[in-house]
């Protein structure tokens, strides 16, 4: 999976769109990282860019964490 890093926050909203996809086909029994997915990943992150641009208070490691649970965290080494 490649995605431009296009701001600061690209890779906190790039985990936040992977755990929220994962979430979402885990609950319908679905393959979170199938072929299908992949357009649909790359477009939610331009969402979530888009709103960072139109509102750049969004913290999205917030946002990651509330939605992963507590405790989470990006390792250094973390790769999209």
């Amino acid at each position: 999976m490649t995605i431009t890093i296009l701001s600061p926050q690209s890779k906190w909203i790039q985990a936040y769109v992977q755990e929220s996809m994962k979430q979402e086909a885990e609950k319908l029994g679905f393959d979170p990282w199938g072929d299908i997915f992949q357009d649909e990943y790359e477009r939610k992150c331009l969402e979530c860019e888009q709103k960072s641009l139109e509102n750049p208070n969004i913290d999205w490691e917030y946002e990651y964490i509330n939605l992963h649970g507590s405790g989470a965290y990006l390792p250094d080494d973390y790769k999209f």
